[in-house]
């Protein structure tokens, strides 16, 4: 069995660590306005130089307080990472005359499809978004339930949401 996906509690953070790493700009603790939406240009040193291992993007992520964790599979609670963890670690970045094209690992498709088809003895998942697309859909905390979906409708869902994943994150 492969290694349990890693997700993290705190997007907005995640994503703001994300930016800096990306940009060298300090998103982090950047005081977001309307009047003043983006971190200027850093002026010496990077405030959040790119991590050169998991044990520094887990200990980054830590010391920000993104919740880096392992998703609970069936029989186990979410666990949150250490950094000691066996784990390699690769960051790639591209620029806009490279295209980096990222494949999902085998493995963690075929674990995902499993869970959703309730397939290998787990319980069938429901097809679930994280909570912050509720702030852009306009409910309280979290978007709408979806209805239900057929199995091969969730499979349909699914392998849209990796070819966004693909294309969004990694084109």
């Amino acid at each position: 069995m492969s290694m349990p996906r890693i997700n993290v509690d705190n997007h907005l953070m995640w994503g703001r660590l994300v930016k800096s790493w990306a940009t060298g700009r300090d998103y982090v603790n950047h005081n977001v306005t309307d009047a003043d939406p983006v971190p200027a240009e850093p002026v010496g040193v990077v405030p959040f130089p790119k991590p050169s291992s998991f044990k520094d993007m887990v200990t980054t992520c830590r010391n920000n307080h993104v919740g880096l964790h392992f998703v609970a599979r069936a029989g186990q609670p979410k666990a949150y990472c250490t950094g000691d963890e066996d784990v390699g670690f690769v960051l790639l970045q591209g620029t806009s005359e490279i295209s980096i094209l990222r494949l999902p690992a085998k493995e963690k498709i075929h674990e995902s499809e499993a869970a959703l088809l309730g397939a290998g003895g787990q319980a069938r998942l429901d097809y679930t978004l994280p909570s912050f697309y509720g702030a852009a859909f306009g409910t309280a905390n979290a978007p709408l339930p979806m209805r239900q979906l057929g199995l091969g409708e969730k499979m349909d869902f699914h392998a849209q949401r990796v070819g966004e994943y693909t294309i969004n994150t990694c084109a």
